[in-house]
């Protein structure tokens, strides 16, 4: 007996062993519309820019030529800029490969967001925030946040467009869409009491639906389930400010549905003036919403779940947030997760390339200042000293260096550089050819500045000038073009004053000429400071080489930059100083006795 007994617990044993083996090496059941074999990951870790929209968009050709069925968005990010993060979207679902997913890894704000929510499927890592889209505009000033004014009725509308018809294509809660987009939606979380079929629906609603569904009823408050995000100037909503306000009734199944009230201030189309559909960017939803019109006829067939936000900002929600209100589709921290996930038998990762990071550094706002700053002085230094050739090649590299990227991205045309050119050229005349500062050197000012601002803020800056966005980043680039110019004066102050006296750098310059004891003369001796040049006027010299019209004077055994005020003056001249202007003086020829000539 004590042998059979021993010899079932070892076949029990070996049997349990045998099933736990098999059941490790089992593959996990995938869902057929997930399952993927090839799994590409585009990570997103960066604020979101027009670069950040062309990697991406690079990334995504590069994986589905290369076979990938499934797209996974690392997305790690504050958000960025409203038009790149529309342009992602658009790229994610115009995909051919639609099994696309978000990965919260850990925080996707603002754009990140509005990029999760364009994917098919959200999985988040442990301590994964999703949220608070609510668009701003930084400018020199500080922050504006899309509370009221110009700013909401302009930046909000496609950004709610975008979310919305995520939430229809990807199946999300329409009203929390909004909610996440956009300040004072006040929000109920109920559920269908008894369904028809399967399990039972859940939505939010806001007061007006509520007071429909739930007549006689005041609407729950008190700690709302997700909390607003801290937003400066926005105030809870005041309790009933719906009372009176009837559920929008939608006239087609396309029509954009206001989570609450609170939006007509979007636009008159909102107010009842016209219909919704026709508000400005709202109209170009045109996916179907499977959300129910809730009427009187549904009192009694649904129960409320919890009172969901109280509409103080956009709200920013969790993990388990994520997962409670149908968002997530679970919790991924590892590529190896991902894989199970899947079911794949290949995860690579698509990063950004070393060029593409490059461009990204290249097109930081005050990376491009310093180097149109860099531009101006090598500029002016290979002119006030023609033949160094040095300062033009570092005037040339920094240009290109600010024209290249947005050539690269299309983000701007050969105009710009031709303006700046342009305005080169019309210096040059003015100083070379038209003696003194009019017409020419005017012009010249202003066309090389528009060109420098035009290359600043890129093409597409200039499509909707008149736009908030327009306006600030034309705003934005005239301040920083003009900023670079005050440090490039303050770099020609300093090269005038101590260049010469700098070691290493005064060897850069030859010797203009030599003093009769065989001493140099160089850049500083030559071109004096503006101080001793207005000391010069009325003095008398000879001019050192041909002055056509500009070229050199020695006076007193000094050379000096100087300007011809009357035409070609030959080397040998006997003039007179008549001006100082800046780095040079104006000179006239005179006779052997001092008499103009």
């Amino acid at each position: 007996m004590w042998v059979r007994l021993a010899l079932w617990v070892l076949m029990l044993a070996l049997g349990s062993a045998c099933f736990l083996a098999w059941a490790q090496d089992a593959p996990v059941a995938v869902s057929a519309h997930r399952q993927a074999d090839r799994v590409a990951i585009i990570p997103i870790h960066e604020p979101i820019d027009r670069i950040t929209a062309y990697s991406v968009k690079r990334r995504m050709e590069l994986a589905i030529a290369g076979g990938a069925q499934a797209l996974v968005f690392d997305i790690n990010t504050p958000g960025g800029e409203v038009p790149a993060v529309l342009e992602i979207c658009a790229a994610i679902k115009a995909s051919s490969v639609p099994n696309t997913v978000a990965w919260i890894n850990p925080q996707a704000y603002s754009g990140g967001a509005i990029i999760a929510l364009a994917c098919r499927e959200i999985v988040m890592a442990n301590e994964a925030k999703m949220g608070d889209a609510l668009p701003i505009r930084i400018s020199l000033t500080g922050v504006d946040v899309a509370t009221h004014g110009e700013l909401r009725t302009k930046q909000v509308p496609p950004v709610l467009a975008e979310v919305v018809d995520s939430a229809r294509i990807r199946g999300w809660d329409e009203f929390v869409v909004q909610a996440i987009v956009i300040d004072k939606v006040e929000l109920w979380w109920i559920e269908e009491i008894a369904p028809e079929s399967g399990e039972p629906r859940r939505l939010a609603v806001n007061e007006s639906e509520f007071r429909v569904l739930f007549p006689g009823t005041e609407p729950p408050r008190g700690l709302p389930a997700i909390v607003g995000a801290s937003t400066e100037g926005i105030s809870g909503l005041i309790p009933g400010q719906n009372l009176n306000k009837p559920p929008v009734v939608p006239q087609s199944d396309t029509e954009f549905r206001p989570a609450t009230p609170a939006l007509q201030d979007l636009s008159p189309a909102l107010s009842g003036e016209s219909s919704a559909a026709s508000a400005p960017d709202l109209d170009m939803l045109a996916a179907v919403s499977a959300r129910p019109v809730l009427t009187a006829a549904d009192t009694g067939k649904w129960r409320v779940v919890r009172y969901l936000t109280n509409g103080s900002g956009p709200i920013v929600m969790s993990k388990q947030e994520l997962l409670d209100y149908g968002f997530g589709a679970g919790t991924i921290n590892t590529d190896e997760e991902l894989l199970a996930f899947f079911g794949a038998t290949e995860v690579v990762r698509i990063k950004p390339t070393v060029s593409e990071r490059i461009v990204k550094v290249l097109s930081n706002m005050w990376v491009r200042m310093l180097l149109i700053a860099v531009f101006l002085l090598a500029l002016f230094i290979e002119m006030v000293s023609p033949g160094l050739f040095v300062p033009g090649l570092v005037a040339v590299g920094a240009l290109l260096l600010v024209m290249a990227p947005a050539w690269m991205l299309g983000l701007a045309g050969w105009w710009e550089l031709i303006a700046i050119m342009s305005g080169i050229v019309l210096i040059l005349v003015e100083i070379f050819v038209v003696p003194g500062f009019g017409v020419f050197g005017i012009s010249g000012l202003v066309v090389l500045f528009g060109g420098l601002v035009m290359a600043f803020v890129g093409a597409s800056g200039s499509v909707f000038p008149s736009s908030p966005a327009g306006q600030a980043d034309l705003t934005r680039s005239a301040v920083m073009v003009l900023l670079a110019m005050v440090t490039a004066g303050g770099g020609m102050f300093a090269v005038g004053k101590y260049f010469g006296s700098l070691p290493i750098l005064n060897r850069l310059v030859p010797p203009l000429s030599y003093e009769s004891d065989g001493s140099e003369i160089g850049f500083v001796e030559a071109m004096g400071s503006s101080t001793d040049l207005g000391l010069l006027v009325g003095s008398t010299g000879a001019a050192h080489t041909v002055l056509r019209p500009s070229g050199k004077v020695e006076i007193d055994g000094v050379l000096y930059d100087a300007l011809s005020g009357y035409g070609l003056v030959d080397a040998g001249t006997p003039v007179r100083v008549v001006r100082a202007e800046s780095w040079q003086v104006v000179v006239e020829p005179i006779d052997d006795e001092g008499e103009s000539a």
